[in-house]
């Protein structure tokens, strides 16, 4: 028995009197996610949390009685269970048997789904797998006009002919070998007028993969398909009409297509009248173009419509407009003040408007016993939108056959222009050859007409802007303008240059040219360059003399200076010992800024005369910069500076010079310390990448003008100019930096903003050398003082 308990689908619990639960079958234990053992011997009142302590007695007294029970899972989901109580012997001891199936959450019933399906525009039909109907919604009963009882049982044969029948019946064919949805554009006739519908089919099938039926639903397509192809249709008429010679006589009529296209739009529509009024921007007002039906009696004898654009898009009229309204409502809207309303139901006005440009109105109107069916704003919006690239594409036409007629009176001016222009005018094809070109071409270069008629342009084009002459020409666009200066070939063989103009016409597949000597202009221009040129070396060399003249004079002034002191302390047998450290020191710093600043340009020499080598070797690059930079932690210190240095990688061997590497360094700390303020700060940092390991020198200082930031790299290059800096220096260190940096394979860069600072980042190549020089692995931390005092020596403390 308790086998044949856990195979029923309804849920069975059984209560000893006490109100324990000795038995719950499979399908409840599944659905309140208990196992057997764990559900055994609680009380009923645990599982369904009930605050009642005689909920048996209460069972019992129901016995026989349908009740709906809370209980709940062991996730504390509640599920409610309409219940049957019986009293009945289990394992001979008289127990309360529970029997129930779960509380129905569907609130609908198959009336309102057929009322849903009755009251849709779009038709629904269910077939089997041989195309017999097994349902049919209203609006597919009225495509044939028919009831749903003459419709269920009946085949596609009833209605159609063979060839629509085998055509429905490949398509059905396919969603069943498929397995899956699909949709098609149908074509059917129907009482012998020609409908499309675009309908879509899904096989369904049930829990055990067994064929059940097609569902389907068919929206009639007829007139957005007669709108698109009526589009189509104009869209290739004015490209056929951009062609003057295949034109023989303009025949496209605005109002018969719009009048098609309004039939179609009352079949659709049900509509018992349909007008189409077009905007004259010249009057201001809309002009009946198109009525039909009902429209003529209701427009008769109004010619013109007074009205402005402005007011049609008002927030007054703005929601009077692609809606439908009732009689009641038609008297407040705009235009029906001037137009015979009497006997109208429903009307409505839909704007016709393509890019923001109001084109016109089609106006629907319903008499007195007949009303929408369905609404269809949407849809009709969307068909004025078809409606206003037909009418746009139309007016195109006429305007490209009109303008077309003119090309025979431009062409007759082109020749005449040809013949007095003062430039060099031709037209090229695409194979390269001139077509026609103006006489000033053989002023200029010496060549007959007839001669360049008969060669390909570039034959006459410098050899070396040949093939880059080509290339550009292949890339132009139509209606693109390009610009060029070019070499032609003169007759007798020396080279003009010609500033050439082009624009090409894909229709005409030529290019259309204007070209205008200006060899004499582009030496002008040279000299007067080279003067510019030899002016400006002058002014960069009598800058660099004065800057490196003050750069000596300076520190030599100091040294003269402190010697002179030391020397008349002597004599006045005045010298202290602490004194003499402290000129000592003075001629140390000045001594060691002499000797920088002819290491830089001894080094600047080297370089630019090609014999400044690296000295490179495999080094931890993090250690060598990681030295540098804590090295001139007393610097910082002095002139109360934060140092912070970070990088993301401990350790990175690569090839390098550590002695270029520690000068980059040092020269990018030196520039940071001098233009840091007091509790600013300056961060090294290293992030190693796959290829590179980059580092940045980042400062709080005074930070570098937009304008300035091209020139920092240049030799002599200061941001500074003036002779009262805030630091000494000639102006050629970053240059060197520059130089040092490129020199490893890598770059630099800087980015700044005044009084906030400045980030100067370079990076450097990741390689080992196969063979390691280890004659420059040393110690270098022993030199650092030096180079640092060397390096900083422009730095005076106030």
């Amino acid at each position: 028995m308790l086998s044949i308990y856990n195979k029923i689908s309804d849920y069975i619990i059984v209560l000893s009197c006490t109100g324990k639960i000795i038995f719950c079958n499979e399908s409840l234990l599944k659905r309140l996610n208990y196992n057997i053992g764990d559900i055994l011997d609680l009380n009923i009142l645990e599982v369904t949390k009930s605050k009642e302590n005689n909920v048996k007695d209460r069972l019992i007294e129901l016995e026989e009685m349908n009740i709906t029970l809370d209980f709940y899972t062991k996730s504390n989901e509640l599920v409610k269970i309409n219940s049957n109580i019986i009293i009945e012997y289990f394992n001979n001891e008289k127990s309360i048997f529970i029997i129930g199936k779960e509380v129905d959450s569907k609130s609908y019933t198959m009336e309102m789904l057929e009322d849903l399906l009755d009251n849709i525009k779009i038709a629904a039909f269910i077939t089997n797998e041989d195309g017999k109907y097994l349902y049919a919604n209203k609006s597919f009963n009225d495509i044939f006009n028919l009831t749903r009882e003459d419709i269920i049982g009946s085949y596609n044969s009833y209605y159609f002919k063979d060839e629509i029948c085998k055509e429905i019946e490949v398509n059905n064919r396919e969603v069943l070998n498929n397995k899956s949805p699909k949709i098609f554009n149908q074509k059917l006739v129907v009482n012998e007028n020609v409908h499309w519908y675009k309908s879509y089919k899904c096989p369904l099938y049930d829990k055990n993969n067994r064929f059940k039926y097609i569902v389907a639903i068919a929206e009639n397509i007829s007139l957005a398909k007669a709108v698109s192809e009526e589009v189509y249709k104009n869209f290739n008429r004015t490209m056929t009409n951009s062609d003057y010679n295949d034109i023989k006589h303009h025949n496209a009529d605005l109002n018969k297509i719009l009048s098609n296209i309004g039939e179609c739009i009352l079949d659709c529509t049900q509509a018992d009248g349909l007008s189409i009024l077009m905007y004259d921007n010249g009057k201001e007002g809309l002009i009946p173009f198109i009525k039909l039906k009902n429209a003529n009696k209701h427009l008769k004898n109004i010619k013109f419509i007074p009205c402005r654009i402005d007011n049609i898009y008002s927030e007054k009229y703005k929601s009077h407009f692609n809606t439908m309204y009732s009689k009641g409502q038609i008297s407040n809207l705009p235009i029906y003040n001037q137009i015979c309303i009497e006997g109208l139901d429903y009307a409505a006005n839909y704007r016709i408007e393509l890019s923001n440009e109001f084109i016109g109105i089609i106006t629907l109107s319903y008499i007195s016993g007949n009303s929408p069916k369905y609404n269809s704003d949407e849809y009709m919006k969307h068909i004025c939108n078809k409606i206003a690239m037909i009418i746009k594409n139309i007016r195109l036409s006429n305007q490209v056959f009109a303008e077309n007629k003119m090309r025979k009176y431009t062409e007759i001016e082109l020749e005449q222009y040809l013949k007095v222009s003062a430039d060099l005018v031709s037209m090229v094809g695409k194979d390269g050859y001139f077509k026609r070109v103006s006489p000033n071409w053989y002023k200029v270069l010496g060549w007959k007409e007839e001669e360049l008629l008969s060669m390909p342009i570039d034959y006459i084009v410098h050899p070396k802007e040949a093939e880059n002459f080509r290339m550009n020409n292949s890339r132009d666009n139509d209606g693109d303008i390009t610009r060029h200066i070019i070499r032609f070939r003169h007759k007798n063989g020396h080279y003009v240059h010609l500033e050439w103009s082009s624009m090409y016409i894909s229709n005409q597949g030529v290019y259309v040219t204007a070209a205008r000597d200006i060899t004499k202009n582009l030496e002008i221009e040279r000299e007067k360059r080279n003067l510019e040129e030899a002016v400006q070396l002058e002014i960069v060399k009598n800058e660099f003399f004065s800057n490196m003249s003050h750069e000596f004079r300076t520190p030599i002034n100091i040294l003269i200076g402190t010697m002179q002191l030391i020397n008349k302390n002597i004599e006045q047998n005045n010298l202290d010992i602490e004194n003499l450290k402290k000129h000592l020191n003075y001629i140390k710093q000045n001594s060691y800024r002499l000797l920088r600043l002819v290491n830089n340009l001894i080094d600047i020499s080297k370089m630019d005369t090609g014999v400044y080598e690296l000295r490179s070797s495999n080094q931890n690059i993090i250690n060598v910069i990681e030295d540098i930079t804590v090295s001139v932690a007393d610097y910082t210190k002095d002139n109360k500076i934060n140092l912070i240095f970070d990088t993301n990688v401990e350790e990175l061997i690569t090839c390098c010079d550590p002695d270029k590497i520690e000068r980059i360094m040092l020269n990018l700390l030196s520039n940071a310390i001098k233009y840091t303020p007091e509790n600013g700060y300056i961060e090294v940092d290293i992030n190693a990448t796959e290829k590179d390991v980059i580092i940045s020198v980042k400062d709080t200082g005074t930070g570098i003008p937009d304008d300035k930031l091209d020139i920092i790299f240049d030799r002599f290059g200061q941001v500074d100019g003036s002779f009262n800096r805030m630091c000494e220096g000639s102006g050629i260190g970053l240059s060197l930096v520059k130089n040092l940096v490129e020199m490893h394979g890598g770059k630099i860069n800087v980015t700044s903003k005044v009084n906030e600072g400045s980030k100067f980042t370079f990076n450097i190549p990741i390689k080992l050398k196969e063979e390691n020089n280890k004659d420059y692995d040393f110690d270098r931390k022993f030199k650092h003082v030096e180079r640092c005092d060397i390096e900083f020596s422009d730095i005076y403390s106030v």
